[in-house]
């Protein structure tokens, strides 16, 4: 038997996409995810985290989720997916990756996603081995 802090074999779900940063619309683009991340935090009390990056240059950006459950996910993207379109001038989605195992539901409703910020690529990888300390419950 595992001892430790967690109580359930389920795994998180980690979402990280990473998007181009279009020329001359990183000022407008901080103002936007100031108000999204603001929304997510206000409005979606599951996720564990939601953290954005921006590189040095101010060209790339790195969207950093983690949530207990794919249905986390969802909820997510039903509730923040319309504030999604503002980006659409902003950034050029270049790849999502999923660390974990992500719903059919979850799958298509990052494909759309894809397809509004610049059809990009989505990779499923399947946890092999490894483990969590932080609590998460089912």
């Amino acid at each position: 038997m595992r001892h430790g802090s967690r109580t359930s074999t389920a795994a998180p779900l980690i979402a990280i996409d990473s998007s181009e940063i279009r020329e001359g619309k990183i000022d407008e683009l901080k103002t936007g995810l100031a108000e999204l991340v603001e929304f997510v935090e206000a409005n979606e009390p599951e996720p564990i985290a939601y953290s954005i990056y921006i590189d040095e240059a101010g060209s790339r950006m790195t969207v950093v989720q983690i949530h207990p459950s794919s249905e986390s996910m969802e909820v997510h993207m039903k509730l923040a997916g319309p504030i999604f379109q503002k980006f659409t001038e902003l950034v050029v989605l270049s790849r999502i990756d999923f660390y974990g195992t992500p719903s059919d539901a979850l799958v298509e409703q990052m494909r759309q996603k894809a397809e509004m910020l610049g059809n990009a690529r989505l990779v499923v990888n399947e946890l092999h081995a490894g483990f969590a300390r932080f609590r998460v419950d089912p």
